[in-house]
């Protein structure tokens, strides 16, 4: 099995290395942010969260087991900050983070660059944020079931049966925008 480079980053980070710390931040910085802004929605908090991620990183490397790729054990982290926060600001609610949306955040303005992403980017917000969260991992950050399965805490059944109606949604999603199949080549 290759190493992956952010695996030494990381095993560094977990002896104290400030340095491999920068590097392993500037090498998943962007993937952590545009996940957290997918999945609260709030381009400040997602902000906030990364920090807080990284300093979870931080302080947690050395117990890092190198059971699932750092990506994934890193997502992971994002998603629990991002869990605890709703659970403790009760500004927050997840029913709220699941209403239909419809404007895209301005995350995906800036990361539109086709008229395609931005179409995808305002399906994927009327999604409820379990359908856009499990769609965030397989399909924008490359994750296999199994680490998805690992980073949600749900059965890896569960995560098949999740993908396979976040797609249909998305696909209603779509349809009700009316942007047709053959209008996303």
């Amino acid at each position: 099995m290759i190493e992956e480079p952010e695996f030494k980053l990381l095993k560094d980070v977990g002896k104290g290395d400030a340095q491999a710390f920068e590097q392993l931040y500037e090498a998943t910085n962007k993937r952590v942010f545009q996940y957290l802004c997918r999945f609260t929605n709030d381009r400040h908090l997602a902000e906030d969260l990364t920090m807080d991620t990284y300093a979870e990183v931080w302080k947690s490397a050395g117990r890092f087991r190198g059971e699932s790729k750092v990506a994934t054990w890193m997502i992971g982290i994002a998603r629990n900050m991002a869990m605890n926060e709703f659970r403790k600001n009760s500004r927050i609610k997840m029913q709220e983070l699941d209403e239909d949306i419809t404007d895209p955040p301005e995350q995906f303005h800036a990361c539109a660059g086709t008229e395609t992403a931005h179409i995808l980017a305002e399906a994927l917000n009327r999604l409820p944020i379990s359908h856009r969260e499990i769609l965030d991992l397989v399909f924008l950050q490359g994750m296999n079931y199994e680490d998805i399965s690992k980073i949600i805490d749900i059965p890896l059944n569960t995560v098949k049966t999740r993908v396979f109606y976040a797609k249909e949604k998305l696909r209603d999603a779509l349809r009700v925008m009316g942007v047709a199949k053959d209008d996303l080549i």
